[in-house]
């Protein structure tokens, strides 16, 4: 099938690992000319060589600096071009699991996995509909539904959720379609399923039993066509939608 996305310039944040460098090489797979953004120059570069095809650049930067989310959209439309695909699969708890931390910590978690994105946005989003088309994609989480986790985590990707559904209703009728997919549990190098399915695999069962009826982790590279497809043209009447890969997990 072909996605409609060869040559259209794509935008992957935190892509030196895991989900994002999955997608990174897919989207690359597809055609699209990627720039892929991380705090890590050396693997960075590392993913940067292994995509298909030419024009894709490696841009090693920290978001959660001040004042990076516009620095990083003026120096990708500078250098090359307006997006047309935004994948804002930066994230994560950034060390804050105490439930009642201080709000200065809330907030580094609400930035972390909603302000850069939102930044980003308001930088990119407006070409998008100028020439109307655009592909963004967010990244959610099962758990803005079972609400297992740390609470300053989940309650910022339950705002993402919120934001994507109501962010669609500005720019949709413009063919900028604003969606996300929620991935369940995934094996990622070195976080807490990884570790446990490497060395006491036995202590994945209550787990699987209570939880997850396909009984085993899901991949990377199970997310990257989803996320693909929804950077399509085929995703024209998908606006706001939050698309769940969690192998059926509760």
């Amino acid at each position: 099938m072909d996605l409609g996305i060869s040559n259209k310039l794509a935008l992957v944040t935190g892509a030196s690992k895991g989900i994002g460098r999955a997608i990174a090489l897919r989207l690359a797979q597809e055609g699209a000319r990627v720039a892929i953004v991380a705090r890590s120059a050396e693997p960075l570069e590392g993913v940067r060589r292994e995509m298909a095809g030419s024009g894709h650049a490696a841009i090693a930067m920290d978001l959660m600096a001040d004042d990076a989310p516009a620095q990083l959209a003026a120096r990708i439309r500078s250098e090359l071009g307006d997006p047309e695909i935004v994948v804002h699969n930066l994230g994560g708890s950034h060390g804050v699991f105490k439930t009642f931390a201080p709000v200065q910590d809330w907030a580094k978690v609400w930035q972390f996995n909603v302000g850069i994105a939102h930044e980003l946005n308001r930088a990119l989003i407006p070409a998008m509909v100028e020439k109307r088309w655009g592909r963004v994609i967010h990244l959610s989480t099962l758990s803005t539904r079972t609400h297992n986790g740390y609470a300053a985590y989940v309650a910022a990707k339950t705002a993402v959720d919120g934001y994507v559904k109501t962010v669609n209703r500005e720019v949709s009728k413009d063919n900028v379609i604003v969606s996300a997919v929620a991935p369940g549990a995934i094996y990622s190098e070195g976080r807490h399923f990884a570790k446990l399915e490497k060395e006491n695999p036995a202590a994945l069962e209550p787990y699987f039993n209570e939880h997850l009826p396909i009984r085993r982790l899901g991949r990377a590279e199970e997310i990257a066509p989803v996320v693909a497809f929804l950077a399509s043209q085929y995703a024209s009447f998908m606006a706001g939608a939050i698309v769940a890969i969690d192998g059926g997990g509760c």
